[in-house]
């Protein structure tokens, strides 16, 4: 019986330790995805009413953004939207904003109001470059 109840506990605690490497090594792969993120994005997504929306997005540092749109041939008018960020599961969330943003390496894709990537021929146009 004690050698059941030793067993026990060992595989216990092999499993709670695997358990916080784990969740240490996601950390330490998010915080990685962080710094790797701060930057400038540019990009032209497509518009019903207009040319195309002109848009940068500067993520800081701090886990601070600044999202800044421009309607090209309606209006000379930008509209800023400010908050902070987090990662999720390899996704960019703007507190504040509908929208999630897909982390690829060199841009970030914005995904349709469920989440899921936007389809069709204008699926490329939904891509923010980061400027190098």
């Amino acid at each position: 019986m004690r050698i059941i109840s030793i067993f026990f506990i060992y595989v216990l605690s092999i499993v709670i330790l695997e358990g916080c490497i784990n969740k240490k090594s996601t950390g330490i792969v998010e915080e990685i995805s962080s710094i790797s993120l701060v930057g400038a994005y540019v990009g032209d997504l497509p518009c019903v009413d207009c040319d195309a929306i002109s848009t940068v997005l500067q993520l800081g540092q701090d886990h601070s953004y600044k999202l800044t749109y421009t309607y090209d041939g309606k209006s000379s008018d930008s509209f800023v939207r400010e908050g902070s960020w987090v990662i999720k599961k390899n996704h960019l969330v703007l507190k504040g904003l509908d929208y999630i943003y897909k982390i690829e390496p060199d841009y970030l894709v914005q995904l349709d109001l469920s989440g899921q990537e936007i389809t069709g021929e204008l699926a490329d146009k939904y891509q923010l470059a980061k400027i190098k």
